[in-house]
């Protein structure tokens, strides 16, 4: 999914350069208080986590490439907020390598930590709220690896709208080539994502700091 330089037109690349920087910010005000001290070692290994996933990708026709995204999982552990960050670090080191492209890394961080992390919490939360019968850590595990399959189709979807505006490939040729491949990918990372989650539940349920704020209390029960 990353977008390299040179493919956007400027009308397409400058506003998302424009409203990711405005969510970075935004973010970065709502979660410099709420996250304490002791996470952020975690976070930074989540960060790198997800570099090293994103570095198997396989090229999409298009220009483009398709692979794991990782924010839902940011997500559903840290919060909404603190996606931005964790996807503007890998999108910045990639880019560096060749992977993605500096002027092109608004709509990255558009199409994969907004749409593709941010967006997926808020559809976790409906989620959660629908499966109301559930144990905690199911409620969270399904309605993550759901959210986190619908989001990456969807961040698919909106860099195959990007292309076409570019008028680098016509909409009905760059949106199915996209879509198909990142359904299969979107399985993959529901998979995943919920497998680690899982996994966390189990072994260090408070690093799901969120979990108040979805109302989950996980010590309540023994995951299954």
């Amino acid at each position: 999914m990353h977008i390299p330089d040179g493919l956007l037109a400027i009308w397409v690349w400058i506003p998302l350069l424009i409203i990711s920087a405005v969510f970075v910010v935004y973010s970065y005000f709502k979660l410099k208080n709420k996250l304490e001290d002791r996470f952020i070692p975690y976070l930074g290994l989540f960060t790198a986590g997800i570099f090293a996933a994103q570095l198997f990708n396989f090229p999409i026709p298009g220009g483009t490439s398709g692979h794991l995204i990782g924010g839902t999982l940011i997500a559903a552990t840290f919060g909404p907020f603190a996606v931005p960050f964790v996807i503007l670090i890998v999108l910045f080191i990639q880019s560096l390598f060749g992977d993605g492209g500096i002027t092109a890394i608004g709509a990255n961080l558009f199409n994969m930590g907004i749409i593709g992390g941010m967006l997926s919490y808020y559809l976790m939360l409906l989620l959660i709220k629908l499966f109301r019968k559930m144990s905690p850590s199911k409620k969270l595990v399904i309605s993550a690896s759901i959210s986190s399959f619908i989001s990456i189709v969807l961040a698919a979807a909106t860099a195959a709208v990007e292309i076409a505006l570019s008028g680098v490939i016509p909409i009905e040729i760059v949106l199915p080539a996209m879509v198909f491949w990142h359904v299969m990918i979107g399985i993959g990372e529901g998979i995943i994502t919920g497998t680690i989650l899982l996994y966390i539940i189990k072994t260090k349920p408070d690093l799901i700091i969120i979990s108040k704020n979805l109302g989950l209390d996980f010590n309540k029960e023994v995951p299954k």
